[in-house]
């Protein structure tokens, strides 16, 4: 069998041939699994698990894509492809939104001699506020070529120096530019330190913190992203003085991101350079886990899936003049360690295409030798490539002094931020308004048992589970007692194919069982229940099987920080990667979680110690979520004590601070139930809410627990199980007798 980088390698010689006229699929398309060397009988090494699993998931990804771009032989094929990925990424963003009038407001003008800079503010959506700056040419006749500038994670927004010379130089030049804050920078922060004014969270930080609560609504912020960019068009083209067949748009970094989505999404653009963008692919070359994911709008959640990547939102734009641009010395340092290498294949397979419909010279590529930035270097490209297409080759590529300003020479507002000048709607408004349309109706179901079928079909759906049990293989590697009256067995089993979960089985020493068992997960490791005081192994000494597993993911199968990759990796960013990962492919952690409880059910029905009647579920924290989902999938459980679980999905949306760990997060969630209708869905099963907490993690009253779960007590009432559903709010130190009273009265 071919290793992996030899397979990727012929995959990428197959794609080529193809698209230079090659009709056969090549046999290195079919599907081949991933090496994997032999391991010693009892190596515990459950931290490379995970990176594998995914490192297969992403290359079965990547040969279902290239073959599908090498069946590719006509040009009406690849326009056939063009109008899927449109229809596609609106499908998954979210959509396009009702274009509402833009209200635009000039509110005043910097003259700078060869070009001016009018303060523009306009309304992408009913009081959601842009603020940007329009550069018109003062020595040059219209109509102008225009220029949308959607701009890269600089806090400062539009007001960063390399976005203003390149703004300035263009305007120079004859070309109107309009370069426009983001959500999350220049004067459109939306997370605001009152104490500082300054953001919370910083420009990636407030894409992230905006953009994971869309997921839970099957949306997502490139959505937010891409209509401010099409609304800034709009306005570009409400000037008089702009031609509207020689429009163009160019972006850096995430505005290098932004510019793949606008030219894929938005026919108007003529012309495009997409600067030092994510330009490589998620399931790309030489792919090591987590690979090239970033922050929210730079991921497309659920595209590998439907056959694309990011190379598709460039390959889109064809046969339109494309330049991409990127640094040759960035990789490993503001994105993953094959980012040359992924940016030159996208490049290639995009020059297929412009090759295949007889454009071949309108795509380009080039590298700076500078780091990430929109350097003199890729300027002078910008310059060289805009002037080809839409001005003239006589405008030149020279740039004139920079023109200093002071800080706030180019705000908009009055106190240089949107929210404490203007108001609107911030993203979290935007967010919650979103919400109203999707929360559940009030009133609980009649039929119990048809609303959870009816929950079932869809979870199964939405964690996108397996469709088959694969052999457990489960192996006891080592057993023990604890003193004289607890017996320990540490086993193992595969959840599915390269995915091993570890656990510890505690059982009475005394007695054969079989035993009541509770099935313990938790966010902290599996090892807790074997030290010393532990409140979960005390409930052997009551007559309990306590089986406590890691999910993957967490304690001995968390990943380690990959050897090369971007600097600024640290443990808690690792797992975010992980998350956004699989959520490109459809396959949410959550769901992986929820399986690995499942599967150790069907562990459990193996042992003869276990009492297959008497199994209960705990959880803590986010892995209580695994607890709650599974009780509604399997019967198996009895009954279920849920230890700090979220209250609701919907307060994550509400908040704009919270801080649930997002690997619990589930697409499209909300638009379906949230998790009181979950818990309602178990009725007439005891569960047992142990300081449900808050989405910032703080311990929520009882009554307010109840408030929110009301629906969920309507279905136990009409189940004639009102007793069965309980809400407890105790201190840490009474909560190993809590646990004991639920236990022993479930």
């Amino acid at each position: 069998m071919p290793s992996r980088r030899r397979f990727i390698q012929t995959n990428i010689l197959g794609l080529g041939l193809a698209f230079a006229g090659r009709t056969a699929l090549p046999a290195a398309f079919s599907p081949a699994a991933e090496t994997i060397p032999p391991r010693e009988e009892n190596e515990r090494d459950y931290w490379n698990d995970w990176p594998r699993y995914l490192t297969a998931k992403m290359n079965e990804a990547r040969s279902r894509r290239l073959a599908e771009l090498s069946a590719m032989q006509t040009e009406t094929a690849v326009r056939a492809r063009i109008e899927k990925i449109r229809s596609t990424v609106w499908r998954l963003i979210g959509g396009p939104f009702e274009k509402t009038p833009l209200k635009p407001q000039i509110i005043g003008t910097i003259d700078r001699g060869a070009y001016r800079i009018e303060k523009v503010i306009f309304e992408s959506r009913p009081e959601v506020f842009v603020t940007a700056n329009l550069y018109v040419p003062n020595h040059h006749r219209p109509p102008y070529p225009g220029i949308i500038h959607p701009l890269g994670h600089a806090e400062d927004g539009k007001a960063s120096y390399t976005y203003q010379y390149l703004s300035q130089t263009l305007a120079r030049k004859g070309y109107m530019v309009l370069p426009f804050d983001p959500f999350g920078q220049g004067e459109r922060l939306q997370y605001l330190d009152a104490r500082t004014g300054k953001s919370l969270y910083g420009p990636t930080g407030e894409h992230d913190q905006a953009g994971r609560p869309m997921l839970l609504m099957g949306s997502q912020f490139a959505q937010y992203r891409v209509w401010d960019g099409i609304r800034a068009l709009d306005y570009l083209l409400s000037r008089p003085e702009v031609d509207p067949e020689r429009i163009g748009c160019t972006g850096q970094s995430g505005g290098g991101t932004m510019t793949m989505y606008l030219a894929a999404l938005e026919p108007r653009i003529k012309v495009a350079v997409e600067s030092d963008g994510n330009s490589e692919n998620v399931a790309g070359p030489s792919y090591a886990p987590p690979g090239a994911v970033d922050d929210a709008e730079q991921d497309l959640v659920g595209s590998l899936p439907a056959g694309l990547d990011r190379g598709d939102l460039l390959l889109a734009f064809a046969p339109k003049p494309l330049l991409i641009l990127y640094s040759r010395t960035d990789a490993g340092l503001t994105y993953s360690p094959t980012y040359e290498e992924g940016t030159k294949e996208v490049y290639r397979e995009v020059q297929a295409v412009y090759k295949l419909i007889g454009d071949p010279d309108k795509v380009s590529l080039f590298g700076s030798p500078l780091p990430h930035a929109y350097d003199f270097f890729n300027r002078r490209e910008t310059y060289r490539w805009f002037n080809r297409w839409l001005g003239s080759e006589e405008l030149g590529t020279e740039e004139e002094e920079f023109d200093k300003s002071a800080a706030d020479a180019l705000n908009c507002t009055s106190t240089g931020q949107v929210r404490t000048s203007l108001g609107g709607r911030s993203v979290v408004q935007l967010n919650v308004d979103r919400l109203r349309a999707c929360v559940p109706a009030n009133s609980a179901p009649n039929d119990i048992k048809a609303f959870r079928k009816g929950v079932q079909d869809t979870l199964k759906e939405l964690l996108a589970l397996p469709t088959q049990h694969t052999p457990l293989n489960s192996r006891i590697l080592s057993s023990d007692a604890w003193r004289d009256d607890i017996a320990i067995d540490e086993f193992t089993f595969e959840s599915e194919p390269l995915v091993r979960v570890a656990g510890w089985f505690l059982r009475p020493a005394r007695g054969g069982g079989p035993f009541p068992t509770i099935v313990s997960v938790s966010e902290r490791n599996r090892n807790r229940v074997v030290q010393e005081g532990s409140q979960i192994s005390d409930l052997t000494r009551r007559g309990f099987a306590v089986c406590a597993i890691d999910l993957r993911g967490i304690g001995l199968s968390k990943p380690h920080c990959p050897a090369a990759g971007p600097i600024y990796y640290r443990e808690s960013s690792l797992d975010e990667r992980y998350t956004w990962a699989f959520f490109t492919l459809g396959k949410p952690v959550l769901g992986q979680r929820v399986w690995d409880f499942l599967r150790c059910l069907d562990y459990l029905q193996s042992r003869p110690d276990v009492d297959r009647g008497r199994i209960r579920g705990l959880g803590e924290r986010g892995a209580a979520l695994a607890v709650s989902l599974s009780g509604v999938l399997d019967d198996r459980l009895q009954s279920l004590l849920l230890d700090r679980p979220l209250a609701t999905y919907q307060s994550v949306v509400e908040s704009e601070a919270y801080s649930v760990d997002f690997s619990w997060f589930l697409f499209s969630v909300l638009n379906h139930f949230d998790l009181p209708d979950l818990i309602g869905s178990l009725a007439p099963r005891p569960c047992w809410i142990l300081n449900a907490a808050g989405s910032g993690g703080e311990t929520l009253a009882e009554s307010e627990v109840m408030a929110q779960y009301t629906r969920a007590i309507e279905m136990f009432m009409k189940s004639d199980a009102g007793r069965r559903l309980r809400f407890i709010v105790c201190p840490e130190d009474e909560k190993t007798k809590t646990y004991s009273d639920c236990l022993q009265a479930t």
